[in-house]
């Protein structure tokens, strides 16, 4: 059975590790391994994830089954897209499973707890950047009633890359 939970501090080294699996197999066999690499050093680092923990206005959840975390959601207030959207929007910034557990209904765990976290903070609009290239993940969010409504570039190392915004209404 797998269980949804607040991320603790002492889970980012798990967080990481599902973080990077989960983004190496869905982006190395379309990019060079210089830009994985420099991806990684500026992003995927248990620095970056204890700042990121920290931030104000952020919600992290994990999916955890047998003590393991084999996934996670997390979500955070931004007015990155306020001119298109309003004020009233949470975004859905990453959603990873590890690659031995996807399949198994656990995105969409995490998915549901994202949906009802936004709605009890009183958002009108959830939203996420999903890369132009990554199928399988535009086809889960279209499952879930995401629409695209613009993009933005996306800097992948040294590879500028075109994300398309998607947006839910709560």
């Amino acid at each position: 059975m797998v269980d949804v939970r607040l991320a603790r501090f002492e889970d980012l080294p798990a967080m990481l590790e599902v973080a990077f699996l989960s983004f190496e197999k869905t982006f190395a066999p379309h990019n060079t391994r210089e830009d994985m690499d420099i991806f990684y050093r500026d992003n995927y680092t248990i620095e970056k994830m204890q700042h990121e923990f920290y931030q104000p206005q952020t919600a992290l959840f994990l999916a955890i089954e047998h003590g393991n975390v084999v996934g996670f959601v997390r979500l955070r207030k931004n007015d990155e897209v306020k001119e298109k959207l309003g004020d009233a929007t949470i975004e859905l910034q990453r959603l990873y499973v590890h690659p031995q557990h996807q399949g198994k209904s656990i995105g969409s765990l995490l998915m549901g707890n994202a949906m009802s976290y936004a709605a009890g903070e009183h958002a009108e609009w959830i939203w996420l950047g999903v890369w132009e290239r990554n199928f399988l993940a535009q086809k889960f969010y279209a499952k879930w009633g995401f629409e695209r409504f613009g993009e933005h570039t996306f800097l992948h190392g040294t590879d500028p890359q075109i994300d398309w915004l998607l947006k839910r209404r709560v």
